[in-house]
């Protein structure tokens, strides 16, 4: 079984101090070693060498996958090949301008551990669309092809964003596979390096002003019931968006999924980053009082919620609520009303209204800050200051509203 790693070789310190990142090839007894276009620094290893960068790990584990797949074609459980044959052979397919992206970026894609491979697919198929071609090659994918793919989602600035970034990530990973420049291995000659795929503002299109806010929480209760008497999509809608509000933000997915609730606090890792970080995104959610109707109104019999007791996957959840919110939208006069907004809204009016530090909203949020890496390691994490500043929050919407409770 032959087994990948990435790793740098600690005696290998280059002049500008710092280390080439290297693929380990293991089969049996011996290793193998193959070289990337990657360097890290001294502050990028943990202190036995080991590489800890996010994305220096999640580009090798591109290359990986791609190695992994070109290894099982060589049938060594039949084939007796010594480590150096293994690691020529690896390295040996051939690509260049004239191979095809298209084909690179379905096996990308096929073996990506990663959430939102779904996004990439899509962006592979808005490029093959504006290219008007199903078989897009390396050498289509320019500085200018990708500006004027970018100019065609005019208007879309998510997917302006999304497709973009997309596009050009799957295009490096190739070209820290195919290439090696310094030992004169250029296989893919041009770079996207002079483009910089635009970043969506999504604070300005998705948070509300507080009058949003509370035009939302005074919307009545319908009181009707779907034709298997569970809460009708606008209600179920709206009660969400208040629970995320007021519980810092918290997606669906987590809605979905939460389990742990000891009758004072909610402890969920974020489903969208837990398997991204270290501390796997634990966070601990004080529910404020003005919930306490919300949390028996939708009491689940395993989980915190029920809503894995009405829809079968957290994505069906998701679509109901973004539904349900269109009605709700349509209610209080804000069209195009999605549940994103609920966690944009939070942060916005912490921030705006209420005064409370960017650095705690940070934490709100659940985000890590790049450069509070380290500072991470060593301080043990305290919950009491964000939720606090949530009690602060919650305290003044719910006074500006008039009202001691969420409506249900």
């Amino acid at each position: 079984m032959v087994t990948f790693k990435a790793t740098v070789k600690k005696e290998k310190m280059r002049k500008d101090k710092t280390w080439k990142v290297l693929i380990r090839v293991t089969h049996g007894k011996r290793s193998g070693y193959i070289p990337t276009s990657m360097y890290v620094s001294r502050k990028e290893m943990t202190a036995s060498f080991r590489i800890k960068d996010r994305e220096v790990l999640e580009r090798c584990e591109a290359l990986i996958r791609e190695y992994r797949r070109r290894a099982d074609s060589l049938s060594l459980e039949l084939n007796d090949i010594p480590i150096g044959g293994i690691v020529e052979r690896l390295k040996e397919k051939s690509r260049g301008g004239n191979a095809s992206f298209t084909e690179y970026a379905e096996g990308w894609m096929a073996g990506a551990k990663i959430k939102g491979v779904k996004n990439y697919r899509s962006a592979l198929n808005a490029l093959k669309r504006f290219l008007g071609k199903g078989d897009i090659l390396f050498s289509d994918v320019t500085v200018a092809a990708m500006r004027a793919f970018e100019a065609s989602l005019a208007g879309k600035p998510r997917a302006q964003s999304l497709y973009t970034n997309g596009i050009a990530r799957m295009f490096n990973d190739a070209r820290d596979l195919f290439n090696d420049e310094e030992c004169g291995v250029v296989q893919i000659r041009h770079s996207l390096r002079r483009y910089k795929p635009p970043r969506q503002n999504v604070a300005e299109k998705r948070a509300l002003g507080l009058g949003g806010i509370v035009a939302i929480m005074r919307l009545p209760d319908t009181g009707a019931r779907t034709r298997d008497g569970n809460v009708c999509l606008h209600d179920l809608a709206r009660d969400c968006f208040l629970l995320s509000f007021f519980l810092m933000g918290m997606n669906t997915a987590d809605l979905y999924a939460a389990s742990d609730f000891d009758g004072e606090y909610i402890s969920y890792q974020r489903v969208k980053t837990k398997d991204r970080r270290a501390d796997h995104a634990l966070i601990r959610v004080r529910v404020h009082p003005c919930l306490s109707g919300l949390l028996e109104k939708y009491r689940g019999k395993c989980r915190v919620f029920n809503f894995s007791e009405r829809y079968a996957t957290a994505s069906g959840f998701n679509r109901a609520v973004n539904a349900g919110l269109k009605e709700v939208g349509a209610a209080v006069g804000i069209p195009g009303l999605q549940f994103y907004a609920a966690r944009h809204s939070m942060a916005t009016a912490a921030v705006n209204e209420v005064g409370i530090s960017k650095y705690v909203v940070n934490e709100m949020l659940n985000h890590l800050d790049p450069s509070m890496r380290v500072t991470e390691l060593y301080v043990k994490k305290d919950f009491a200051a964000i939720n606090d500043a949530n009690a602060l929050l919650a305290g003044y919407v719910l006074g500006k509203a008039g009202v001691g409770t969420v409506a249900c």
